[in-house]
């Protein structure tokens, strides 16, 4: 008997099949616009070993370099910091995927108290030697008691296989009027919908949720959050991160080489701008 899939985020039904990539097939809400892969994949963890954020060239996952891609980022972070400095004045600041703590690096010199969650082992060990207090694996099996004023997501949602889960723990864990702060892929960007199933976004089991504006609202009601600001934002990359990208995209040999040879200090001091609206910059305060 075929299984009728129901939305994870809005409960509509049924889903319908978009495509299937990398052995995993992802389908689509034709409410809200999610697209989610199905049935999840197990263990996950595996996937963030020391490999995804260091010398990780050619495997079709991860970061040559986590720290040095981050920094062509530097100005949106701080932008980001900026923004919510004027919405909120505590400055505790918890950090979900905080990685090796590079934005937790740029809050801190900013004179936030810093924190966050991250299921690497590798990463995390990189932030706490940095002096974050970092919690080693997934939020939603912490144990953290003590409230914070901001929690920030940065290209974390769509990594999650939980999320109502894990904002139900934010919710909780934020003080009262506290902000959530998320980046994400834009699954109703006109980029998305042009490239259809060839977008590059679509790298399950790394990404498992594809997010619109429409499906995020819906998420957000839900968890007790209401939205403040929403943005479609550019960034600026370095040029190994774009042509692993490519390559991770592409499956085509040459970018992968490219992305290793411009692995060198002076390519990598040049920041290129790109925005095709795929990425989703919100805030949302707990209620």
């Amino acid at each position: 008997m075929e299984q009728t899939l129901i939305c994870p985020v809005c409960g509509f039904e049924p889903a319908e099949f978009f495509t299937q990539k990398n052995n995993f097939t992802i389908y689509q809400c034709a409410n809200c616009g999610l697209g989610f892969v199905w049935p999840l994949p197990g263990d996950l963890e595996q996937l963030y070993d020391q490999e995804y954020f260091k010398k990780n060239v050619a495997d079709g996952f991860g970061y040559i370099d986590y720290d040095l891609d981050k920094e062509a980022m530097k100005d949106t972070f701080s932008r980001a910091l900026e923004e919510i400095g004027k919405l909120i004045a505590g400055r505790r600041l918890f950090d979900v995927g905080a990685a090796t703590g590079y934005f937790l690096d740029l809050a801190r010199e900013r004179g936030w108290q810093t924190a966050g969650a991250e299921i690497s082992e590798y990463a995390a060990s990189i932030a706490r030697s940095k002096g974050h207090k970092i919690f080693l694996g997934p939020l939603i099996a912490s144990e953290i008691k003590e409230a914070v004023d901001t929690v920030t997501m940065w290209d974390v949602l769509e990594h999650l296989d939980k999320p109502g889960t894990y904002l139900k723990k934010i919710n909780q864990l934020l003080s009262r009027g506290g902000l959530l702060v998320i980046n994400t892929i834009n699954k109703g960007s006109w980029w998305s919908k042009l490239m259809g199933s060839r977008w590059h976004a679509l790298i399950p089991p790394e990404h498992l949720y594809y997010y619109s504006v429409k499906s995020l609202a819906w998420l957000m009601t839900q968890h007790g959050f209401e939205i403040l600001t929403v943005k479609r934002i550019g960034k600026k990359f370095s040029l190994p991160y774009i042509f692993k990208t490519l390559g991770n995209w592409q499956k085509i040999g040459v970018w992968f080489r490219l992305a290793g040879y411009f692995d060198r200090p002076f390519w990598r001091s040049l920041a290129v701008p790109i925005n095709l609206r795929d990425n989703i910059f919100l805030i949302a305060r707990k209620k």
